[in-house]
């Protein structure tokens, strides 16, 4: 061995130590403003208002820019592929995101509480959308995403999957005061709803359970209206909902959190059943509950044909929904009683019109009855169906909850072929007299429960099951009730007990066959 190059050795072993002493530091900070170590962004230290994210960052890492005080926009390179949660989470300032293709995944309130953000757009690549990720962003009335996007989808002031059955985000600074959650929508992120302060009345359809928080700190929301087949309230799905007055909470809900309604006015009145669970929690915790609704909203257009009032039965202007704005000369319309049929063409069925603007448009005199419509359309390229070429319905099924709380309904024909009548399909409408045909087998619970006009009723001898609660609380039962003569067991159709007065006998007569539930305890 030459002994010449032993004295090298050392030599070369120091470079290599200041080699990959000088590798390792580049890959754990390109500037002193940035914390990065293996392609995570750990903190920015910086004061520059506009930061452009390294190339060496593939992840946003959890708060690394939280509270900064001095972003206003953001930059990411192509290398960003995930914004951890919270990233960014309380950056006063920050006004611009631009989220490249190259990110799959926004974690959950990253974004939270950026107070001027106002201009945010989505590239196509993007899958994963976390809880909360823009939530209580008081400027942001809309989130751009790309058409070509295959996973989510924005449409107004929401931001759905791309099949549109779970939404992940209403943008808090949304100028909608007034909005229907699609009823293909099953599921809803938590928080997705979080301080949409200018959100008056909202419409739930289609989903099982309201998660948490997914309205909370909603202060100018006054009335929700919950449909079949909501089951569920989660923890504080409503807290912080400080002006809320009226809750319209269907049978179908089984379990409401402790919290939910937590931080609202005590007057909140829930609308619901008697024999409901909503009924008892409300009398619990709140004890306003009524069977029928306080607030009667009509939803009237004014001259402007951009804006939309919503318009309590006495007349009062409650909100607008152009610009959260109502015009100091304009004059409240005053509705004449619940429903007003006119002359669509008059200047009094314009003003009064209903426009609704998440599934398309209807106008004309369009006035609202529980949840139906009752429309007359004035458009140019509508073209009215011929009733004989759609899908023919089953006659023989009158379905759950297909007439429910329509107090419209004073009379009805039931048609002859006739079999089953479905859970509480005329709960609460204004029938005076019901004739049910021959040939009908089942009636279901609730069916005509507090028809509270009820006053007849001729049940055929081919009925074989009568659902819980059927015609209780109504004229017709309650008479039976009240007249000593008329026995302690009522029994209808082919031998259905559906009454007892007192207690029940230990040996029921012959002619009773089957007896309805809720009577044997």
């Amino acid at each position: 061995m030459d002994k010449r190059f032993i004295p090298l050795i050392p030599v070369i072993a120091a470079a290599l130590v200041l080699l990959i002493g000088g590798i390792y530091y580049a890959n754990a900070s390109t500037d002193g403003d940035f914390n990065v170590t293996g392609g995570v962004l750990h903190s920015y230290n910086g004061t520059d208002t506009r930061v452009v994210v390294p190339p060496t960052v593939q992840t946003i890492g959890r708060e690394a820019f939280s509270g900064n005080p001095f972003i206003e926009e953001v930059s990411f390179s192509d290398s960003v592929t995930k914004i951890d949660e919270s990233a960014f989470k309380d950056c006063p300032v920050l006004k611009k995101v631009v989220i490249p293709d190259s990110i799959a995944t926004i974690g959950d309130s990253a974004f939270w509480g950026c107070l001027q953000l106002k201009d945010v757009s989505i590239g196509k690549g993007l899958k994963n959308f976390g809880n909360g990720a823009f939530s209580d962003c008081d400027s942001l009335r809309s989130i751009a995403v790309a058409a070509e996007n295959p996973y989510i989808c924005s449409e107004g002031s929401a931001v759905f999957n791309k099949s549109r059955s779970k939404l992940y985000q209403f943008a808090a600074g949304s100028l909608t005061q007034s909005y229907g959650i699609p009823e293909n929508v099953t599921e809803l992120s938590r928080y997705a709803f979080w301080g949409c302060d200018n959100l008056r009345n909202v419409v739930i359809n289609g989903m099982k359970k309201i998660p948490d928080h997914a309205f909370s700190n909603c202060t100018g929301l006054i009335n929700v209206n919950m449909q079949i087949p909501t089951s569920e309230i989660g923890i504080r799905a409503f807290s912080g909902c400080s002006s809320l007055l009226q809750v319209i909470i269907p049978e179908s809900v089984g379990k409401i959190h402790e919290t939910a309604f937590e931080g609202c006015p005590d007057n909140l009145c829930f609308v619901c059943d008697t024999y409901s669970y909503a009924y008892r929690y409300a009398d619990e915790n709140f004890r306003p509950v009524s069977a029928t609704p306080l607030i009667n909203v009509r939803y009237v257009t004014g001259e402007d044909e951009d804006s939309v009032y919503i318009v309590a039965q006495d007349g009062t202007v409650l909100v607008s929904e152009k610009d959260s704005y109502i015009p100091d000369d304009e004059e409240p319309v005053s509705p004449a009683g619940d429903i007003a049929f006119t002359d669509p063409s008059s200047e009094d069925a314009q003003h009064n019109a209903l426009r609704i603007t998440t599934q398309g448009v209807i106008l004309g005199n369009s006035p609202v009855v529980s949840d139906r419509a009752y429309v007359q359309v004035d458009a140019a390229d509508f073209t009215v169906v011929d009733p004989n070429t759609l899908p023919k319905t089953d006659k023989r099924v009158i379905n759950d909850h297909a007439h429910y709380l329509d107090q419209t309904l004073t009379e009805y024909t039931f048609d002859p072929g006739l079999e089953r009548i479905e859970d509480f399909s005329f709960a609460r409408t204004h029938l005076t007299e019901v004739i049910l045909p021959e040939g009908l087998v089942s009636i279901g619970e609730g069916a005509f429960y507090h028809c509270d006009m009820l006053g007849s009723v001729v049940i055929p001898s081919s009925v074989k099951y009568v659902g819980k609660n059927a015609f209780n609380f109504t004229p017709w039962y309650n008479n039976w009730m009240e007249n000593a003569a008329d026995g302690d067991l009522l029994v209808v159709g082919d031998g259905v007990l559906i009454g007892v007065k007192g207690d029940l006998p230990d040996e029921l007569p012959s002619y009773v066959k089957s007896v309805s539930d809720g009577i044997l305890k």
